[in-house]
């Protein structure tokens, strides 16, 4: 199956979450993702003006593993499998399952963090009690493993995973606190600090000359540290080369059958060095050249829809798990699927929109394809899948937009004109179709923009 999340990562850019789930049947292995971009026709947003090569460069794409998954209370208690892999591992292993480790804690914390804030108010007491009581047992084990490691030069590791584990425990308690001060969330962000002093790790000052900019930096480049197993190696390359060249010359080919048909049928008619056929040849030559790039332009146009721009590997420690290809062009309007526009125009903010449209159509597309027996070879842990993060860039589109204020005038009861600020705001719509085995769904967000940036993701039902 696929999972589709969506969220504003920054004042200029999307992030995409496309979780794509291998089943055990082999249809269940492939999957297609189409993200279509209604952009109203003002912002001119065209072929000529936003190349494929533009569009690129405004998409970032990481590939990673799944995490696998385990509730938090599982990671260290009993026979628990995490912290079981860490403890047997050997010592060219250890690093890494060290690091799955701590992912697997940040994966597992991140999901109770939503289970407590999704909770009532009676609830959510108990819920904090028993996270609070998980992450101290993760600690210990933690404090654990470094006692029993000291001659194993792990030192560096311990230290980078310790603080990996505070920084992601301090940024999901204060999320919980923000809902609502708890006291046992409290009495653990204070034994965090305690922990940051007791091992010389650096935290967060209010009053830091550099703005905290060293330990954001820090913070960031632990998250690489600790998440760097977990992405693949994707190098891309263009797709259907081959196959593009052999048409090209198959058009070249048909220019130079008519070419040679021309010239032979009037060197026939007129014989050898006569003006009409000096003429016929130029005039053959002329068309030989439009014919031939015609026919690539077909050719190139019939590819589109067989064919990706690039085509990609997926591989982790050697070893190739996945296909990923993809694709952007510009479509005409009537070339949308039917039930693509339907739910795009499902709901207007006002209903003269239904009456006429003036959008530019861009699609993006993307296709998938898992081993899921390889998936299952590359490590002692069982990965059901893998997560694409696409970051989309929306600088381009604002380009040519108004300035995001403008004032309008309303006279008063006292006959005085008083002046009204009014901002002026841009919608994009875009409709996700994702489909795998049998299997269609689609989603649809609107994205309100303005010359400053993005200023609203809304998911249209």
């Amino acid at each position: 199956m696929i999972e589709v999340d969506a969220r504003i990562h920054d004042r200029y850019s999307l992030e995409f979450k496309m979780g794509f789930v291998a089943g055990s049947q082999p249809e269940e292995r492939d999957f297609k993702v189409g993200m279509w971009i209604f952009v109203p026709s003002v912002l001119d947003i065209t072929p000529a003006s936003f190349t494929p090569s533009e569009f690129y460069r405004c998409v970032k794409s990481n590939i990673r593993l799944m995490t696998p998954q385990f509730r938090l209370c599982d990671i260290v208690g009993g026979k628990a499998a995490p912290l079981g892999n860490v403890i047997s591992a050997s010592d060219s292993d250890y690093e890494y399952q060290l690091k799955l480790f701590c992912a697997i804690v940040k994966s597992s914390l991140r999901a109770q963090v939503k289970v407590i804030l999704a909770a009532s108010e009676n609830g959510r007491k108990a819920l904090c009690e028993a996270l609070v009581a998980d992450i101290r047992a993760i600690f210990g084990a933690v404090d654990g493993l470094r006692a029993s490691e000291t001659g194993r030069n792990h030192t560096d590791c311990h230290d980078y995973c310790n603080e990996f584990l505070m920084n992601i425990v301090a940024q999901g308690c204060i999320k919980i606190y923000l809902a609502g001060r708890n006291s046992d969330i409290a009495a653990l962000l204070h034994e965090v600090d305690g922990r940051r002093e007791a091992g010389g790790f650096p935290k967060i000052c209010a009053g830091s000359e550099d703005g905290n900019a060293a330990f954001l930096h820090r913070r960031g480049v632990l998250k690489k540290y600790v998440e760097s197993l977990l992405y693949l190696r994707v190098p891309k390359k263009r797709d259907g080369v081959f196959a593009e060249q052999a048409y090209f010359s198959l058009a070249a080919g048909l220019a130079m059958i008519f070419a040679t048909v021309v010239a032979w049928a009037f060197q026939r008619h007129f014989g050898n060095l006569t003006w009409p056929l000096f003429i016929a040849l130029i005039i053959s030559y002329m068309l030989k050249d439009r014919i031939k790039e015609l026919m690539r332009f077909w050719f190139a146009h019939r590819l589109s829809d067989r064919y990706y721009d690039n085509r990609a590997r997926m591989s982790i420690h050697g070893t190739d798990i996945g296909v990923l290809k993809e694709a952007f062009d510009f479509i005409p309007q009537n070339r949308v699927p039917s039930d693509v526009d339907a739910l795009r125009n499902s709901s207007h903010l006002f209903t003269a929109e239904n009456h006429f449209s003036d959008e530019n159509v861009l699609l993006y597309r993307k296709k998938v394809h898992l081993d899921r027996e390889r998936m299952d070879k590359v490590s002692t842990y069982s990965f059901s899948g893998v997560n694409d993060i696409i970051r989309l860039q929306v600088r381009p589109f604002l380009r040519k937009m108004d300035d995001p204020g403008q004032t309008f005038y309303l006279l008063d009861g006292q006959d005085e004109l008083q002046a009204v600020a009014c901002s002026k705001e841009y919608h994009i719509n875009i409709v996700l179709q994702y489909r795998y085995g049998v299997t269609t769904e689609y989603k649809r967000f609107r994205l309100t923009l303005d010359r400053d940036g993005i200023k609203n993701l809304e998911a249209i039902l």
